[in-house]
């Protein structure tokens, strides 16, 4: 498995600004949390073909799946947080994303806009499922970053909705690098295609949240009634 070093450097600097109120919570713990929203994400992206970028940008500016990370990371790291907070904060987090990156990433991975080709077809699928795991994973590191930055400069993991929170963020965006952050989303994406983990959540979808099976085109979780997509 690549070694994903930057989530766990990430990882570490909350760790050392947290100064021990997160001990004992595992890197692996967090990272299968992101593992499994990005999968459900690829799969959910893979799905849809929209022709030219617009399925793109539509994915930059959906908000479900990266609040959901959010969620289950804080379940994860005894963090308690308002839902409409977490929202906030998903929203302008993949705001800042589209902005700094958003041109990057569909250059990087190709030209998506050949959609609506018969032949593309299958490129844009996987270009798709592609940017649905990278938009999770990016998002995911970024978040452990703000928690890292609040933590240093409050003490505590104290956020709110606000104008100066939104400024947070957008220099947690700008001061990181995010596309060394997508280089290793991308090569984590590849490996799991390669170990067949990927076309193995097509075959069997599994909510993220609670690893409830669930049917195509299913928009609730029905053990839990949390949104899909």
């Amino acid at each position: 498995m690549h070694v994903k070093i930057l989530l766990l450097a990430a990882f570490k600097e909350l760790e050392s600004a947290a100064k021990g109120s997160i001990k004992g919570t595992k890197l692996e713990s967090i990272e299968d949390v992101i593992n499994k929203f990005a999968i459900y994400a690829a799969v959910a992206s893979s799905t849809v073909l929209i022709p030219g970028i617009g399925g793109i940008i539509s994915m930059l500016t959906q908000t479900g799946l990266v609040w959901g990370t959010y969620v289950k990371i804080n379940q994860e790291l005894g963090i308690s947080m308002k839902e409409n907070v977490i929202k906030f904060i998903a929203s302008a987090m993949l705001t800042n994303i589209a902005t700094n990156i958003g041109t990057y990433i569909i250059a990087y991975l190709g030209a998506a806009i050949l959609t609506f080709l018969p032949f593309a077809n299958v490129l844009a699928v996987a270009l798709m499922a592609c940017i649905g795991y990278i938009l999770i994973y990016v998002s995911a590191i970024l978040y452990l970053k703000l928690l890292t930055e609040v933590m240093g400069a409050k003490g505590s993991f104290d956020f709110e909705e606000s104008d100066e929170m939104k400024e947070t963020i957008k220099n947690v965006v700008e001061n990181s690098n995010v596309k060394e952050m997508v280089k290793e989303a991308k090569k984590n994406f590849e490996e799991i295609k390669k170990s067949g983990e990927f076309d193995e959540a097509k075959r069997n979808m599994k909510c993220p949240y609670c690893g409830e099976n669930l049917k195509k085109g299913q928009k609730f979780c029905s053990t839990y009634g949390h949104q899909l997509n």
